[in-house]
């Protein structure tokens, strides 16, 4: 959960983000994202929970990056900003496409 990886990761320095993506369905997708203030609290956590199990689980951790077709690492507002493009083009925007959260 939220809280537990709050817990787990937030031993290691200030987080600045944690986001766990969902299905369509709501249920998590079996992946999280964990910011830090700093890259050394980062690196520090990275170093640290690479040899780790969480529930019997091995912990996978990778710095995350934007990936294009092409192979291109972007940054991660440009990544955002294709996938709306990719879903508006695709008809999934909702109604009227255009509706803002």
């Amino acid at each position: 959960t939220r809280t537990e990886l709050l817990q787990l990761f937030g031993s290691f320095g200030q987080l600045k983000k944690v986001r766990l993506p969902k299905k369509f369905d709501g249920t998590h997708r079996g992946f999280a994202f964990c910011e830090f203030v700093t890259s050394k609290e980062a690196q520090n956590a990275m170093a640290t929970l690479s040899r780790t199990h969480l529930y019997g689980r091995h912990l996978v951790l990778e710095w995350a990056a934007a990936v294009e077709d092409d192979g291109k690492v972007t940054d991660v507002g440009t990544a955002r900003e294709k996938a709306k493009r990719d879903v508006m083009s695709a008809g999934l925007g909702g109604a009227g496409g255009s509706a803002k959260k």
